[in-house]
């Protein structure tokens, strides 16, 4: 799979580059949509991950968002990473 950087990263603390980063290197070490899909369910229990960004998976692709550092509940208007399947 390739990542395809959409917008901008706000490196606002070191975990969330951190996370960035482990995200990039899940989907690349991704051989397909069933092991992206686990591989990031694990992501997401094994870090913070939930506190730092949002995700999703459209029909062919899997997007992620980048949340605000000032409301967490709140998402920067970009995706900052996609990558198709």
């Amino acid at each position: 799979m390739n990542v395809i950087i959409e917008h901008i990263f706000c490196q606002y603390s070191d975990e969330a580059t951190a996370l960035y980063l482990r995200i990039i290197n899940v989907i690349l070490m991704s051989s397909n949509e069933a092991e992206l899909r686990a591989s990031m369910e694990k992501l997401k229990h094994t870090s913070k991950l939930d506190e730092y960004f949002i995700y999703g998976f459209g029909k062919h692709h899997i997007w992620v968002c980048l949340r605000k550092p000032s409301d967490r509940n709140k998402i920067f208007e970009h995706r900052v990473l996609m990558a198709q399947f």
